[in-house]
């Protein structure tokens, strides 16, 4: 049984239902407690809200998008919020997109269709402070 309160909680900023359900289904299988944000808008809210552990991030989502939401962290005067890990995932896979992204803070990107649910998760314990 996994401890509630020892869980790292992810919030997970996705507008896509299939991935939205299948990172959520492996990342709880995982002992994770994820927390969904299905647009740009709510994203940049329950960040400052729920305060996660770590932020997986979609680049293309409605009404702002990842790239939005990432300057939003990196101009705000919260010092916490920036020590947030963030990772990418997104289907843009141009150099433009991964060196915009770590540019703007994020210290991994994914290219959804290249990395399995498992990879998934190995890049998420691997950022994750404490695990």
């Amino acid at each position: 049984m996994v401890n509630i309160e020892n869980q790292s909680k992810i919030l997970l900023c996705e507008d896509e239902e299939f991935v939205a359900r299948s990172y959520t289904r492996k990342l709880e299988l995982e002992g994770f407690a994820v927390v969904l944000a299905k647009n740009g808008v709510i994203a940049t809210e329950m960040i400052k809200t729920e305060k996660p552990d770590l932020i997986l991030l979609d680049l293309l989502m409605p009404l702002k998008t990842g790239f939005e939401v990432l300057r939003e962290i990196q101009e705000g005067d919260d010092e916490e919020l920036k020590k947030i890990p963030i990772i990418v995932s997104s289907n843009l896979g141009q150099n433009t997109d991964i060196e915009e992204s770590k540019k703007l803070g994020a210290v991994d990107y994914l290219v959804k269709s290249n990395i399995s649910l498992k990879e998934l998760v190995e890049k998420v314990k691997q950022h994750l402070p404490n695990t």
